[in-house]
């Protein structure tokens, strides 16, 4: 009861103070240093699952959409034993950090987050999944040198799932259940930390890594977990030797966080690349293209999934 009761206070409380804060610290806080993120003579470019470890002031958008690839959901308690089809997502997100001071940021994630099979058969077997993610967080600078930085986030997730599980209360009905649902609705609240590096190789290549790990609640009501990230990425940009205005990011991303799998006790892995125009000095603009092994409900494998996005982020 303890614990619920404390839950119920950082949703209800925490995070619009904190949120009340952040806004009234950005509106005080002004940033006269660069303002793309760089180390050395290396200019980072973002990319949306691989974050970078610079407390600078930006604004951030990505749209997306992906489909499933070869998905058979194995069903041996119903009257057939493979359903196939695929399923279809698409995602939005923005986010907004503020320098409050040289070495700390504050800042926002709002993503929302749809799933659904795109025929019959797939419908029955995955349903339909939406994920309102909110994410309020402190990011401090730990330690900076001529080519490198460290830095570390404290974070509250709040999240939101809705689920309708057709498949579930078909078996429910033929398990006669006293009580089949077809929609759940499933809030889930998290504290989250972890570490974000970036080292310049030159003025073409930057290397960056990211871990996070983060304690709360699960999709499974009652229950208590952890969750985990952690990423590697090598960046490119062209512009400053060749005077190409083209950035490459190349990125590995693993993870457990309930903003990205529904599942408990599952990990997606993820592997991406980015095309972005560099040649601005306040703002990236590019198309995210992403290969992920991705868990799903009634699938003893995780699935292959592609997605596209165009993301872009304003720095001031």
């Amino acid at each position: 009861m303890r614990v619920k009761n404390t839950y119920r206070l950082a949703r209800h409380i925490v995070f619009p103070a904190l949120l009340i804060f952040l806004i009234a610290s950005g509106l005080k806080a002004q940033s006269d240093t660069l303002k793309k993120p760089s180390a050395g003579n290396h200019i980072f470019t973002p990319i949306t699952y691989s974050s970078l470890p610079f407390t600078n002031s930006y604004f951030s958008t990505h749209t997306g959409v992906g489909t499933t690839s070869g998905l058979v959901s194995e069903i041996s308690s119903l009257p057939f034993e493979g359903l196939q089809g695929e399923v279809s997502f698409v995602e939005m997100g923005f986010s907004y950090q503020q320098r409050v001071r040289e070495r700390l940021a504050g800042y926002i994630n709002l993503t929302i987050s749809a799933r659904v099979g795109t025929d019959f058969q797939s419908m029955i077997a995955q349903g339909f999944s939406a994920i309102t993610s909110f994410d309020i967080g402190w990011h401090f600078k730990l330690l900076e040198a001529k080519k490198s930085q460290l830095s570390m986030v404290l974070e509250l997730q709040n999240h939101k799932g809705s689920f309708v599980n057709v498949l579930g209360f078909v078996q429910d009905i033929i398990n006669e259940h006293p009580n089949p649902s077809l929609n759940v609705t499933i809030p889930v609240l998290a504290l989250a930390t972890g570490l974000r590096y970036a080292y310049a190789i030159s003025e073409t290549i930057g290397i960056k890594s990211s871990a996070m790990l983060a304690f709360g609640e699960t999709y499974t009501r009652g229950v208590y977990g952890l969750a985990f990230d952690a990423g590697i990425g090598i960046d490119f940009d062209f512009f400053p030797r060749f005077s190409v205005p083209i950035g490459l990011v190349l990125a590995y991303d693993i993870t457990s966080m309930p903003d990205f799998v529904y599942v408990d006790g599952k990990e997606s892995q993820i592997i991406q690349a980015k095309i972005a125009y560099t040649k601005a000095s306040d703002f990236s603009l590019g198309l995210e293209f992403s290969f992920m092994k991705y868990p799903f409900l009634n699938q003893a494998k995780p699935v292959t999934a592609l997605s596209a996005a165009l993301a872009a982020r304003y720095y001031f």
